[in-house]
């Protein structure tokens, strides 16, 4: 360990060949899959603000999906026809389609070798099911916490091997050697959160920062949590695709997300049975009042019990599925009730919906319970017949749904875009991985379970990557390094003293910052997308970026880590709606996850509005001929300046090689170039 003087104070540094920032499930298997390709545990270190307390420790659903190639029985299916179907989803390049479905069997099986007890039959075949937008069946799943599971046997694993686990660490920028071409990634900084005190003191925030120097650096830090007020991710992530877009890197699809229905205050995502036993929803204003809301936008029960049981197997929200009374008609609604209405929304198992009769129940729904032995007169009993765990899920939080209706909302899941990356998972930043959400692999859309098999598959490649690289492409001496990292250091002190010095109480405080934030992304980034004022608000949202030391006041040091996380939620968000923006000004159509609103119609595309039926025509949205699927948007600042541009996507490579020259090429170790 070395020593940097900055301002009279002594920082340390320490150095590593690799560092992972994040311990998800992504993070923690990249570090195993680098200690099986010869990199020695030692060097290793994974440093997080949490352990345990990423996404994928932390969240699941009724059924959570892995998804993998088809692997049982006569299933005709193959890693080509896998990237087809990814590739069927729009906006994903090919060569990354293939990488994720060729690997995803052998990604599968190192899980299985790890502990996690994926079904099987008698025969030792890996049974699975269909999900959303799966042809085949390609999904599988341990049950509500196949995420957890993954990440405990991960962690075993991990703790078995010398690689370094530093908690409660928070990093708040990333190195790079800007002296070279391309630019390389050479290190970080961090916030060691425990060090921080309870009081004021420029003092204690720079013994708090400590310098990680390393060779290859991973980022691993999941999705954007913190932008959404209504969300399923845990309230433990955060996200930190701001430090990607300091360090320069190039992002892509930002534009494409997920969203579902989910419980709020149990985070959790109500698909599967807690929608196939048919639940009442209702709205409940501030004086009390209760409305069946759904009942206006379905004109009878049969199409009604027909979505509500479809929103089970069609969790995501998608655009497609809302004219002819289809499952997304649903969420509409229920943003219609919470977002502009301004209602609590239950789901009310204890009751019936209106003219609910077994008679009347669509066939699917009905065959679906009946074969299931799950015909009940009440919600609640029909869900303890059908997945009586599911009832002790929530029983287990301090929710009882025998006796009171369970709030929901629209709620964020997953973002489908983020940092671009090549074959191996690294960046435009030499030496800088992304893997697991906060890499942008996904398309428009993708099937149910494919994030957990990306994150998995591209743990594996970034990790042969880095094992396999020259050893002469290597970070500066030591010795060159304080004229790299001190002018670095010395803007985040002056920053943190202006903060710190801050006395006006009519300043915004982080938590308030992140209300505005979250507020805005409900408004304009949500699966409602209006062009009106979003060009002003980005403007005003550009200038709060440029003096947010000045324009928050935090009471203690402790809040500092808060004041970073905002600044972070707030360059994300810029980037966001900047893309956002972009593919209104491209007359981009409305498309899976949102609804695109503008006031004025392109004759040029063919644009046309759909209306929802009843109140909700007010959100009237755009279908059109304008199809950007082909392409993929990225964005980027280079010299202060922020670049969109849109990129074919790139085709499934069908050049599968002769054998013995492939074998010639693996040897000589060409494929990792």
């Amino acid at each position: 360990m070395a020593n940097i003087r900055v301002k009279s104070h002594n920082i340390e540094i320490h150095s590593n060949y690799c560092i992972i920032v994040g311990s998800g499930a992504a993070g923690l298997n990249c570090a195993l899959h680098l200690v099986d390709e010869g990199v020695p545990a030692e060097k290793i270190a994974i440093l997080t603000e949490k352990l345990g307390g990423g996404t994928s420790f932390n969240t699941g659903s009724d059924k959570q999906t892995y998804y993998k190639l088809s692997i049982i029985g006569n299933q005709d299916d193959s890693p080509y026809q896998m990237a087809k179907d990814f590739l069927r989803g729009g906006a994903m390049h090919g060569d990354i389609a293939l990488i994720e479905s060729t690997n995803s069997v052998r990604e599968f099986f190192h899980l299985v070798e790890l502990g996690v007890p994926f079904p099987q039959d008698e025969f030792g075949g890996y049974v699975g099911y269909k999900t959303d937008n799966d042809p085949k069946q390609r999904a599988t799943s341990i049950g509500p916490l196949t995420s957890q599971k993954m990440c405990e046997c991960l962690l075993k694993s991990i703790r078995d091997t010398d690689i370094n686990i530093i908690d409660n660490h928070y990093v708040i920028h990333l190195i790079t050697d800007d002296n070279q071409a391309p630019r390389k990634a050479i290190g970080l900084i961090a916030l060691d959160i425990v060090n921080l005190k309870q009081e004021r003191d420029i003092k204690n925030f720079i013994e708090s920062l400590k310098i990680y120097l390393a060779d290859n650096i991973i980022l691993a830090t999941g999705g954007p949590a913190a932008l959404y007020k209504n969300s399923v991710y845990p309230p433990s992530q955060c996200g930190s695709l701001g430090l990607a877009i300091n360090a320069g890197c190039k992002l892509q699809n930002l534009t494409e997300s997920q969203f579902g229905l989910a419980s709020t205050h149990f985070r959790w995502n109500l698909s599967g049975s807690y929608q196939q036993v048919i639940p009442r929803y209702i709205s409940r204003d501030m004086k009390g009042k209760e409305t069946k809301f759904l009942d206006q936008y379905f004109s009878s029960f049969e199409l009604l019990s027909r979505a509500i049981f479809l929103k089970g197997y069609q969790w995501p929200f998608n655009s497609e599925r809302i004219e002819k009374f289809g499952s997304s008609l649903i969420d509409l609604a229920v943003y219609y009730e919470s977002e502009i209405l301004g209602k609590d929304v239950f789901l009310d198992f204890r009751n019936n919906p209106n003219e609910y009769n077994e008679s009347k129940l669509h066939p699917i729904a009905y065959e679906y319970l009946k074969n299931s032995e799950a015909l009940a007169d009440s919600p609640i009993k029909r869900l303890e017949k059908l997945n009586p765990d599911a009832i002790h899920l929530y029983k287990n939080h301090d929710i009882d749904l025998w006796k009171e209706p369970l709030q929901i909302a629209v709620c964020n899941q997953h973002l489908n875009g983020g940092i671009s990356g090549d074959m191996w998972w690294e960046t435009n930043i030499q030496n800088l991985f992304a893997i697991g959400e906060v890499n942008g692999s996904h398309g428009i859309h993708r099937p149910g379970g494919a994030a957990l098999n990306s994150g998995q598959v591209g743990g594996l490649r970034a990790a042969q990557k880095i094992a396999h690289k020259s050893r002469n492409m290597l970070r500066p001496k030591l010795t060159q390094t304080p004229e790299i990292i001190k002018p670095i250091i010395t803007s985040y002190i002056n920053q943190v003293s202006s903060l710190l010095d801050n006395k006006d109480e009519s300043l915004y405080t982080p938590n308030k910052l992140l209300d505005q934030i979250r507020n805005r992304m409900s408004r304009y980034g949500s699966i409602i997308r209006p062009l009106k004022s979003l060009s002003n608000k980005l403007k005003s949202l550009k200038q709060n970026l440029q003096n947010l030391h000045y324009r928050c006041i935090i009471n203690n040091n402790t809040e500092i880590l808060k004041y970073f996380k905002v600044k972070d939620a707030l360059l994300t968000q810029y980037f966001i709606l900047s893309s956002i923006l972009n593919y209104h000004k491209m007359y981009g159509r409305s498309r899976d996850s949102y609804l695109v609103i503008r006031d004025k119609l392109k004759g040029s595309f063919n644009e046309r509005y759909i209306e929802p039926p009843g109140a909700l025509n007010q959100l009237r949205f755009i279908s059109s001929e304008s199809d950007l699927s082909n392409k993929i948007q990225t964005i980027q600042e280079i010299d202060g300046k922020v670049i969109i541009e849109w990129e074919d996507v790139r085709p499934i490579p069908t050049d599968f090689g002769w054998f013995e020259k492939t074998w010639k090429r693996f040897k000589n170790g060409d494929i990792f170039k």
